[in-house]
C-alpha cells in the first residue's frame, strides 16, 4: 500500500464517536487557544500586504477573515487566518516535528466549515484527523530523520499534510480521492528556516492552511497525482530528507498524538509569544528575579545555554523588530529583566528599541550546550551581578507544555488577552468563550465565526 492510501484510509475511516472524551477536550483547548491568537495576530501590521493581496486576487466570498471581519475565498481565508495565526508565535507547537500544529489545520477547518455550515463536532473530527497525520509524518522525518536539520521549515513542509487530511474529511472524500489529495500537496509544500524574523515565517503556516485546502479541493474535482509522490525514488520524501523511517506512518491514534504526555511528544501552549526552542528561559529568569530580587541595573552580565540545534533557529543576537525578537534569547532575558514579563506588548517593534534594550542586550550572551536535548526547552542560566554574586537555574518544563499544561482558566486568561488586544469587544469575547468551550454543542458554526470580527 501506498503512503497516500494508507494516510487517506486513517482520514476517511475516522470518526467523532471513536474520538476520546480527553483527546476531544484537548482539541478544544488547542482551537480555542488558536482562535484567540489569529484575532490578536489581525493587529500586527502585517494585515497591510495581507488584505491589499486578498482585494486585488478577489474570488467568492464564502468565507471569514477573522478578527478583522469580511470575506474571502475559502483559500484566501484559509491563508489569511494561518498567516495571523502565527505572526505573533503565541500559536502551540510540537517537537515531534519541531512545528506549530494546531495553526496549519484550524484555519483551514473553520474555512470550509463555514462555507459548507458543518458543525463543531465536524470541526473537532477534522482537527483529529490533521493533527495526527502531522504527529505519524513528523516521527518518520524528524524524529528518525533530518528533514528540520537540513533547514526546513516542518510548519509548512509537514504542516501542509495535516490541513489536506482536514480538508479531505471535511469535504467528505472518499479514500482513492483523499489519496490524491495527499499527492497533490506533495507537489506544493515548502518553506526553510532562513526566512524565521520575516513575514514569511508566518507565511508558511498560512501557505499550509490555504495548499492544504486547494489539495482537496482539487482531488474532489477529480485533480490526479501520483500515488507513490511521497516514497517514489524522486518522491517529495527522497527529495526533503536523506533520513526517515517509513515504519512510522503507522500506528495512527494509539495514542493520539495531541495527548503524548511529554514535551518532547505532546502538544506545547505557549505563555509568551516568542519562538518556542527556549520557552523556558522566560519563566528561568522570573523565577531567578523572584528569588533572589535581581534587577536589571544591577546585572552584570548573563550566559544562556541552550541546545545546540536551536542556534539555527535563536538567529538574531542582535534584534532590531518585534519579530526578529522573536527569535533572540538575548531580548528575552534583556525585556523580561526590564519589565518583568513578556507578553504581547513586549514584542513590538517599539519596545525592542527601547534605549535600555539595547544596552541590556549586550551583556546577555548566548552559547550551546550538547547536554540539551531537542526533547525539552531547557535554557541555563547563568547570572552575574555587579557586587560579585551569581545565580543559575535551568527552567523546565515552561508552563503550558504538555507536562506542565495550563489550566482551563489560565486558558480563558489568554484568550482575553488576545481578544482584547485584537479588539473584540468583552461581549463577543464572551460569546466566543462559550461557543469554543462548547464546541461539541454546535450544529453550525456560523455564530463562532461572527463572535470573533472586532469591527462589524
Amino acid at each position: 500500500m501506498y503512503l497516500t492510501e494508507k494516510l487517506a484510509n486513517f482520514v476517511v475511516r475516522t470518526a467523532y464517536e471513536g474520538i476520546s472524551g480527553e483527546a476531544v477536550r484537548k482539541a478544544k483547548e488547542c482551537i480555542l487557544d488558536c482562535v484567540g491568537v489569529i484575532v490578536a495576530g489581525t493587529t500586527d501590521p502585517i494585515k497591510v500586504p495581507v488584505r491589499q493581496f486578498l482585494e486585488e486576487v478577489g474570488g467568492n466570498k464564502h468565507a471569514t477573515i477573522m478578527g478583522l471581519g469580511g470575506k474571502t475565498s475559502v483559500t484566501g481565508a484559509a491563508l489569511a487566518n494561518g498567516i495571523f495565526g502565527h505572526v505573533l508565535d503565541y500559536d502551540d507547537t510540537n517537537q515531534i516535528f519541531i512545528g506549530h500544529a494546531t495553526v496549519v489545520v484550524v484555519p483551514a477547518i473553520l474555512a470550509l466549515a463555514e462555507k459548507l455550515k458543518l458543525s463543531g463536532k465536524d470541526v473537532i473530527t477534522a482537527y483529529m484527523v490533521g493533527t495526527e497525520v502531522q504527529w505519524r509524518l513528523g516521527d518518520a522525518l524528524v524524529q528518525a530523520g533530518n528533514h528540520y536539520a537540513k533547514g526546513w521549515h516542518s510548519t509548512c513542509t509537514i504542516g501542509s499534510f495535516g490541513a489536506t487530511a482536514a480538508a479531505a474529511k471535511l469535504l467528505r472524500l472518499d479514500a482513492e480521492a483523499t489519496s490524491r489529495a495527499f499527492g497533490i500537496v506533495a507537489s506544493e509544500a515548502a518553506g526553510f528556516q532562513q526566512q524565521f524574523g520575516t513575514h514569511c515565517k508566518p507565511f508558511h503556516a498560512g501557505r499550509a492552511n490555504e495548499i492544504g485546502v486547494r489539495a482537496a479541493l482539487l482531488a474532489k474535482g477529480g485533480f490526479t497525482s501520483a500515488k507513490s509522490a511521497l516514497e517514489g525514488s524522486v518522491g517529495y520524501l527522497r527529495l526533503v530528507a536523506d533520513e526517515y523511517d517509513l515504519d512510522k506512518i503507522d500506528n495512527f491514534a494509539r495514542p493520539w498524538g495531541i495527548l503524548e504526555p511529554s514535551f518532547g511528544r505532546g502538544i506545547n501552549l505557549k505563555t509568551h509569544p516568542i519562538c518556542a526552542s527556549g520557552i523556558g528561559a522566560v519563566e528561568g529568569m522570573q523565577s531567578l528575579m523572584q528569588l533572589h530580587g535581581i534587577a536589571a541595573d544591577q546585572v552584570e552580565s548573563v550566559e544562556c545555554r541552550v541546545r545546540p540545534g536551536s542556534l539555527n533557529i535563536l538567529r538574531h543576537h542582535d534584534p532590531r523588530s518585534g519579530l526578529e525578537a522573536k527569535f533572540s534569547v538575548e531580548y528575552w532575558m534583556a525585556i523580561t529583566l526590564l519589565e518583568g514579563r513578556l507578553g504581547l506588548r513586549q514584542t513590538t517593534d517599539e519596545a525592542v528599541r527601547q534605549p535600555a534594550v539595547r544596552d541590556l542586550i549586550k551583556k546577555v550572551s548566548v552559547v550551546p550546550d550538547p547536554s540539551i536535548h531537542v526533547a525539552t526547552a531547557k535554557i541555563k542560566i547563568h547570572v552575574k551581578t555587579k557586587d560579585g554574586r551569581s545565580f543559575d537555574t535551568a527552567y523546565y518544563p515552561a508552563k503550558g507544555s504538555a507536562e506542565n499544561p495550563m489550566s482551563e482558566q489560565e486558558l480563558v486568561e489568554k484568550f482575553r488577552e488576545c481578544a482584547d488586544w485584537g479588539g473584540l469587544p468583552k461581549s463577543s469575547t464572551d460569546r466566543a468563550l462559550d461557543l469554543l468551550l462548547g464546541l461539541e454543542r454546535l450544529t453550525n458554526i456560523e455564530a463562532l465565526i461572527e463572535s470573533t470580527i472586532a469591527i462589524a
